[in-house]
């Protein structure tokens, strides 16, 4: 899995970047506004922090 810039030129989503991807590689691509990129990754990382942050170890924290 890997992060890969771009942008919609009106027709066609465009990479920014070299890629090695092989062709037909199935990819998703998430749409974020100017200005909304920082609220975007922390909406896309919820779920991850979420099972790192509930668990047993983490809770003796919640104790202090």
């Amino acid at each position: 899995m890997k992060a890969l810039s771009g942008h919609f030129d009106g027709r066609y989503v465009v990479l920014d970047e070299p890629t090695t991807l092989k062709p037909n590689t199935k990819v998703k691509v998430i749409a974020v506004e100017e200005g909304e990129l920082m609220e975007a990754y922390a909406l896309l990382s919820q779920p991850t922090f979420n099972k790192i942050w509930d668990n047993a170890l983490d809770a003796d924290y919640d104790k202090l």
